[in-house]
């Protein structure tokens, strides 16, 4: 029996490589205001105890989208260790977005990017 989506809690502690690639694009990409709301959306989210998986997955699409947006060879221009953090947070996001949690709770599930 499959779980409700809507009823599965993520821990944001778990979402920290989400959290750390957010920072890299909100640092380094020139973003509109649009884009840099998405980023504060998300932080708000992430300042609770814990999120639902829909908004955890949320967060792992609006940080692709950010990606896109900050451009073309974006990725390729960071420091290693930021590229690394992006890297991390790109695959945390992967793994939400199109990753099989439909019937694993939570705690079975490793969130914290691979």
């Amino acid at each position: 029996m499959q779980q409700d989506p809507y009823q599965v809690r993520v821990s944001t502690d778990r979402l920290s490589p989400l959290e750390r690639a957010m920072d890299v694009v909100d640092r380094h990409a020139e973003l509109n205001h649009r884009y840099r709301k998405l980023i504060h959306d998300s932080r708000e989210m992430l300042a609770a105890p814990d999120v639902r998986l829909t908004q955890a997955r949320g967060m792992g699409k609006k940080l692709m989208v950010l990606v896109r947006a900050a451009g073309e060879g974006f990725r390729e221009a960071l420091p290693a260790e930021q590229r690394a953090e992006l890297d991390a947070g790109l695959t945390q996001a992967d793994d939400l977005v199109y990753g099989d949690t439909s019937e694993r709770d939570t705690s079975e599930r490793d969130t914290s990017g691979r």
